[in-house]
């Protein structure tokens, strides 16, 4: 079975500055957080039958010294494994230099989309070249939506700004992170109120990866079948390992009797875990 890891972070341990941070991300991801994560990345995605992985670029205020150059030269490096979204803020550079900076990423890198960011205010006029672009290009965003890091503010996850974007860009196609976790039915109502949003699930076995069935589960019973992603949200959550367990994943007979749920079929886990990804991205293996 083929499988695509849209959400990874190329962070190894001397790159987080930002001590809240680092003590956050230790405390989830243990040994994971190490000095070497490409080849720790590579390791367990050839453990769990991972094709290809997407790296994420760097974010606005996340404390971490990662750079575009860094995520493309490592793509480079491995490139039928990998690929990469651009990372931008422009709130540091004028809109032409935002602009181009997406454009050389997509064009002479053949990077897939922009993200993630989060934790800041996107909704502020700054950040209108970026969506603009990403609809020119007909290339997705990824948006942290959640609990952020601790260097971000809380107040910037929730979905209500989620739901305002997607308003106001009916044309751009949007990846809601982390299906929002802790607010992952407010997310699913935004997603399945715009069908420009799309969700990833990435990280929710480092929240409680019991929900993980039931939230597939929902998605499915709420018309999301063709817009739900798989991604681990390295180096928090191993991706060989949620790769793995995702494959084997159903609501128990009892609770989906219960609670009226669909099962998970093949059909849809193939879905989330590459189809949806490869039309989105126009991915080619």
């Amino acid at each position: 079975m083929t499988i695509i890891d849209i959400h990874v972070h190329p962070v190894a341990k001397h790159m987080v500055k930002d001590q809240r941070n680092l003590r956050a991300m230790e405390r989830e991801c243990g040994k994971r957080l190490g000095s070497t994560p490409i080849e720790m990345l590579l390791a367990s995605m050839d453990a769990g039958g991972i094709s290809k992985a997407c790296l994420l670029g760097p974010s606005p205020c996340d404390g971490i010294n990662l750079t575009n150059d860094m995520v493309h030269a490592i793509v480079q490096s491995h490139p039928q494994r990998l690929f990469g979204f651009v990372g931008v803020d422009p709130t540091a550079r004028d809109n032409s230099a935002t602009k181009t900076e997406i454009e050389r990423a997509v064009s002479a890198w053949g990077f897939k989309g922009v993200g993630e960011f989060g934790g800041i205010d996107y909704l502020v006029p700054e950040w209108e070249i970026v969506f603009e672009t990403c609809i020119a290009l007909q290339i997705p965003v990824l948006v942290h939506v959640g609990v952020p890091l601790p260097s971000m503010l809380l107040k910037y996850g929730n979905p209500s700004f989620l739901d305002e974007l997607a308003n106001r860009y009916p044309d751009l196609k949007i990846i809601a992170a982390h299906v929002g976790m802790p607010w992952i039915l407010e997310t699913i109502a935004v997603a399945v109120r715009h069908d420009n949003v799309y969700v990833d699930i990435s990280a929710l076995p480092a929240f409680r990866k019991e929900l993980i069935p039931f939230i597939l589960s929902v998605c499915l019973e709420r018309g999301l079948e063709d817009r739900v992603l798989f991604g681990s949200d390295f180096p928090v959550v191993d991706p060989g390992q949620y790769a793995k367990s995702l494959s084997a994943m159903q609501v128990p007979a009892p609770a989906r009797w219960l609670l009226k749920l669909p099962s998970i079929s093949p059909q849809f886990k193939k879905k989330v875990l590459a189809e949806n990804a490869m039309k989105l991205l126009k991915l080619e293996l």
